[in-house]
C-alpha cells in the first residue's frame, strides 16, 4: 500500500474562554458561525429573510453553506450565488462556501489539476472579492476511505486511486483561486479520528490554511479522547501546525431521538469546555433548519436544526437555539 501511494504521488503535478475571543495566532476576531444550504436544499428554498433574522438574532458572523459548480468553475446557480454573497455582504455575515468540483471524471492526473486550476481561477475571479474563507470538497476524509468501520488514523484505510483523484483537483482548485485572489483562506475539514487524511493533504501538497473539525456528541469528548490521543485539538495543532476551527459541530442525529432539551445540553456544555483549550478560532453548528424532506433518503440528518416546521407550518425554536445565543452573547 505505501509503495502504491508513493507511486501514486509521484505522478501529481508539482506547481479564549472570555468575551473577545480571537482565533488563535492570528489576533482576528473569533468565527461564530452555522451551517445551511440556501442553495441546495428545499428547506432553505423559500425563507432567505427568516435565515438573515435568524442569523442576526444569534449574532453570528459567518454562514458555512454548499456551492455546487459546473466545469467552468462557476456556480450552477450563479445569479442566485451572487444574490447570497451581496445579502450577505450587506449584513455583514462573512460567507464561507463548501465547493464541489465537477468536470473532472475520466481525466488522467495531469488533466485533473490543469482543469480544477482553471476553473479555480475562474471561480477566483468571479467571486473571490466577496470571500475570505471557502473549501472544497466537503469531508474528503469519508469519500476517500475503504468501506467498513475504519478508524481513518492508517495509510491502509485509504483508497490510493480515489486519494489521487480527488485530492489533486482539490490541490489544482485551491492553487487557481490563489493565483486570482492571493488573499482567500482554505479550510479543509476532517471528521473523527481520520487523521492520517491531513497526512496525506502533506503529502500532495494540497495548500490549506485551516484545519476544519467535524464533531458529534457520538464522537466522544473532543477535549479528552480515548488513549493515545487525548486533547483532539491540542494534538492537531501540535502535529499539524495550522489554526483549527470545527465547522460541523451538534448532538448526534440532532433530535432524531432525542430530546430538544438534551440536544441544548451537549450544545451548552460542551462548547464552552472547548473554548477553555484557547485553540480553536471558530465554531459553526450543524445546522440552521431540520430537513423534514431528506428524512427518507438520510433518516439520521433531518432533524439536526435550531428551527423546526409545526404541522401547521410554523417555525419553531428548539432549545438549542437559545441555548447557542446564549453561548454566543456570554463568550463573543
Amino acid at each position: 500500500m505505501k509503495n502504491t501511494m508513493l507511486k501514486a504521488w509521484l505522478i501529481v503535478p508539482c506547481v479564549l474562554l472570555c468575551c473577545n475571543l480571537q482565533a488563535q495566532d492570528t489576533g482576528a476576531p473569533f468565527v461564530w458561525g452555522i451551517n445551511g444550504h440556501p442553495l441546495t436544499q428545499a428547506a432553505y428554498a423559500n425563507n432567505w429573510d427568516d435565515q438573515f433574522n435568524r442569523l442576526k438574532d444569534l449574532q453570528l458572523n459567518s454562514y458555512r453553506f454548499d456551492v455546487l459548480l459546473n466545469a467552468d468553475g462557476i456556480a450552477k446557480k450563479d445569479a442566485l450565488f451572487n444574490k447570497l454573497l451581496n445579502r450577505l455582504k450587506t449584513s455583514g455575515i462573512k460567507p464561507l462556501p463548501v465547493i464541489s468540483l465537477s468536470g473532472l471524471k475520466g481525466l488522467d492526473s495531469t488533466a485533473i489539476y490543469q482543469t480544477s486550476y482553471r476553473q479555480g481561477i475562474n471561480f477566483g475571479q468571479r467571486y473571490g472579492s466577496y470571500l475570505s474563507v471557502m473549501e472544497v470538497n466537503n469531508e474528503v476524509d469519508n469519500k476517500i476511505m475503504y468501506k467498513g468501520d475504519r478508524p481513518g488514523t492508517r495509510a491502509s484505510d485509504y483508497d490510493p486511486e480515489k486519494t489521487t483523484r480527488i485530492l489533486t483537483g482539490m490541490r489544482g482548485f485551491i492553487d487557481g483561486v490563489k493565483y486570482a485572489v492571493s488573499s482567500v483562506k482554505f479550510t479543509l475539514s476532517v471528521s473523527y479520528t481520520h487523521f492520517y487524511y491531513l497526512e496525506l493533504l502533506q503529502r500532495y501538497q494540497v495548500n490549506y490554511d485551516i484545519i476544519g473539525c467535524h464533531w458529534y456528541s457520538s464522537m466522544g469528548d473532543i477535549t479528552n479522547f480515548r488513549p493515545p490521543f487525548g486533547n483532539i485539538l491540542t494534538m492537531l495543532t501540535q502535529k499539524f501546525k495550522k489554526p483549527i476551527w470545527i465547522t460541523e459541530f451538534n448532538y448526534s442525529k440532532g433530535t432524531t431521538y432525542a430530546t430538544f432539551a438534551k440536544q441544548n445540553d451537549y450544545i451548552t456544555t460542551a462548547i464552552p469546555k472547548i473554548l477553555a483549550q484557547k485553540i480553536i478560532g471558530g465554531i459553526f453548528i450543524y445546522e440552521l433548519y431540520d430537513q423534514p424532506l431528506i428524512r427518507k433518503q438520510y433518516p439520521f440528518e433531518a432533524c439536526y436544526g435550531l428551527l423546526q416546521k409545526d404541522y401547521n407550518g410554523n417555525t419553531i425554536e428548539k432549545g438549542a437555539y437559545q441555548g447557542y445565543k446564549q453561548v454566543v452573547q456570554k463568550y463573543r
